[in-house]
């Protein structure tokens, strides 16, 4: 038998049963996860390419960028120790009162909003990585041409 718990302040919409509270609660993980692995490899591809990239006057976006990334590890670890906690109060839920788990609803979907938040702000910084790297590129083309 589901669970399905409710939030009273927006009806339906947002009805979910525990078992959803665990599947979202894995996919943040998951996320989380890959993108602590992503963070690793950009670091290491810039630290391959920062030679070429303070050659082609790059120092302050590189500078900005590893400050961001470092800040980004961070968040992943926050977050991550988050959804974990969230994860234990899942498992608590089916002996709760439904007052109980309609508060629980509202902070699982303003923890949904802050990773959300988080994901596109480091697909954000990930593109700005990309930019540097191929600004270099073409910078050292351009060396190698003239």
């Amino acid at each position: 038998m589901k669970t399905i718990l409710k939030n009273g302040k927006n009806g339906n919409s947002n009805n979910k049963s525990i078992e959803e509270l665990h599947e979202n609660s894995k996919t943040w993980l998951s996320e989380i996860d890959f993108i602590s692995y992503e963070i690793q490899f950009l670091k290491h591809l810039l630290g391959a390419k920062y030679i070429d990239c303070l050659d082609a006057g790059l120092h302050e976006r590189i500078k900005e960028f590893t400050k961001e990334i470092f800040e980004k590890k961070n968040d992943c670890i926050s977050l991550k120790e988050k959804v974990l906690k969230h994860e234990v109060q899942i498992s608590k839920l089916i002996d709760r009162d439904d007052e109980s788990k309609k508060n629980f609803l509202e902070t699982h979907t303003n923890l949904a909003l802050k990773i959300n938040k988080f994901i596109s702000s480091y697909k954000y910084l990930k593109m700005q990585l990309f930019e540097i790297l191929e600004d270099t590129l073409e910078k050292k083309r351009q060396k190698k041409l003239t």
